[in-house]
């Protein structure tokens, strides 16, 4: 299995293809499994998917100072080095968007485009979107894992996320997964107090093509803050995709359709 070390972590990375090199970051209490389902094949593109720290298969959490947006964008930036790319294009998903954007402010000179899909972050810490995370993390610090999950299911936010949005309610679900919850716990505490730029104005100079994706009917990802990215990067370009609530394979499909769009487009 092939490893990078950093920071005294060994980070777990894989690659797919050959052509262009595009590095793309999962979301919080994700892993690269979920991205490569997602973005599926690439033509003429190198795809780089690794597990962030405090993630998947990545052996360890590290210092929990260390779990905010400089820190992991750093990551990135070793994983190329240790692959020998010079520069890429940098993408992520949810967490991994507001990774590539403090990319944007620690690494700009290697990268050639930006793709930011479904932001849940802005300058803000601790935003009111992902408050429900700091509740799961209580759940398990006070309750242990197994209880905690019962008394997610029955409490009232997720009886009604459930309802009105099922695919985000799925999802919060599968961080109570057994492989990965007690691990998960630091991350949900430390990178939501985190933010992967301090001003808009810092986003004005960024002036790679810049695809940003979102959609509506998802409360963790407001189409707001796409939105707004949108407007304060002068390269930007907004397209809006079907929720997973909606459907999750036309969201998939119509992802995929725009990433591979954007990519040929300025490969």
């Amino acid at each position: 299995m092939p490893y990078f070390y950093r920071d005294n972590i060994d980070f777990y990375f894989e690659e797919y293809g050959s052509g262009s090199p595009f590095i793309i970051s999962h979301g919080l209490g994700g892993n690269l499994a979920q991205i490569r389902e997602l973005i599926g094949e690439l033509p003429n593109i190198s795809l780089i998917l690794y597990d962030n720290r405090g993630h998947g298969r990545t052996s360890a959490v590290g210092d929990p100072k260390k779990l905010n947006f400089s820190e992991m964008a750093d990551d990135m930036a070793a994983l190329l080095d240790r692959l020998g790319i010079p520069a890429a294009f940098i993408g992520g998903v949810s967490m991994g968007a507001g990774i590539a954007l403090a990319f944007s402010r620690r690494h700009r000179d290697r990268a050639r485009g930006f793709i930011l899909s479904r932001p849940a972050w802005l300058n803000v810490p601790n935003p009111p979107n992902l408050s429900i995370l700091g509740t799961i993390a209580d759940l398990v610090e006070k309750h242990g894992s197994k209880s905690a999950l019962q008394l997610f299911r029955n409490s009232e936010t997720f009886i009604s996320l459930k309802e009105c949005f099922p695919e985000t309610a799925r999802s919060l679900i599968e961080l109570f997964s057994p492989s990965s919850i007690e691990k998960i716990v630091l991350p949900l505490r430390f990178i939501p107090a985190s933010v992967p730029f301090e001003s808009f104005d810092q986003l004005q100079s960024i002036v790679e093509p810049t695809l940003v994706v979102a959609n509506h009917k998802d409360p963790v990802h407001p189409f707001e803050y796409a939105e707004r990215l949108t407007s304060a990067i002068p390269s930007a370009a907004l397209r809006e995709i079907p929720s997973k609530s909606v459907s999750v394979e036309e969201h998939r499909h119509q992802f995929q359709r725009l990433l591979t769009e954007f990519l040929s487009g300025v490969t």
